[in-house]
């Protein structure tokens, strides 16, 4: 017989990356869908990204439906992320097309940039809510080699258009604070969320 634990953690994210970081972390967890329309900052939300990734994560967390969840082994607590990343000024989330993501690679070339991620954790209807940052300094790329990494595609459903853990990783000339976090998900900022509202997380684990 399976253990009986007090909650079972319940991711509730499309994203493929999500999912491999908690398995990495050897966390036992269900998925979810959280279908819903994400809506474009505000002019306000554009100047302060953490409030706008706190707020897709809340709306993503209210979205899902308790009813749909498959028999768990404890009372469910819904996780759900979303990542942006901010430049200048401006919010950048997955590209619409290959020349939008040449666009932003170039911007991105050369400077520093931050990658945030809101966090929230739905624990029946209460919803707990925090954001992560971290820095991210990209090598001077030309053209031509943006092209090239445009071309294979990895850009088109990142925020930024770049993925940290794959052939993106070649743009990285310093990262300043949580990688998981540019990735899609800051485990140290989760880890803490759980220990907050007294959740055992290590109950979780499968190694």
């Amino acid at each position: 017989m399976e253990p009986v634990f007090p909650y079972s953690l319940v991711l509730a994210s499309s994203s493929p990356r999500r999912s491999q970081l908690l398995h990495g972390a050897g966390i036992r967890f269900t998925l979810a869908a959280a279908l819903w329309d994400e809506p474009p900052p505000t002019a306000h939300e554009e100047a302060h990204p953490a409030l706008y990734v706190e707020k897709l994560a809340r709306h993503k967390a209210e979205s899902c439906d308790l009813a749909a969840l498959p028999k768990l082994s404890g009372k469910p607590l819904i996780l759900t992320a979303d990542t942006i990343v901010w430049h200048g000024g401006r919010i950048l989330n997955k590209p619409r097309d290959e020349a939008q993501a040449r666009t932003m690679l170039k911007s991105l070339c050369g400077h520093t940039h931050q990658v945030l991620t809101g966090v929230c954790l739905r624990d029946g209807d209460t919803l707990f809510t925090a954001h992560e940052t971290t820095r991210v300094t990209f090598y001077e790329r030309d053209d031509e080699w943006i092209a090239r990494y445009v071309a294979t595609g990895e850009p088109m459903d990142k925020a930024g258009a770049y993925a940290a853990q794959g052939q993106g990783a070649f743009l990285l000339k310093r990262i300043d604070g949580d990688f998981s976090n540019v990735v899609g998900l800051p485990l140290g900022l989760l880890g803490r969320m759980l220990e907050e509202r007294g959740v055992n997380y290590q109950d979780w684990w499968t190694i």
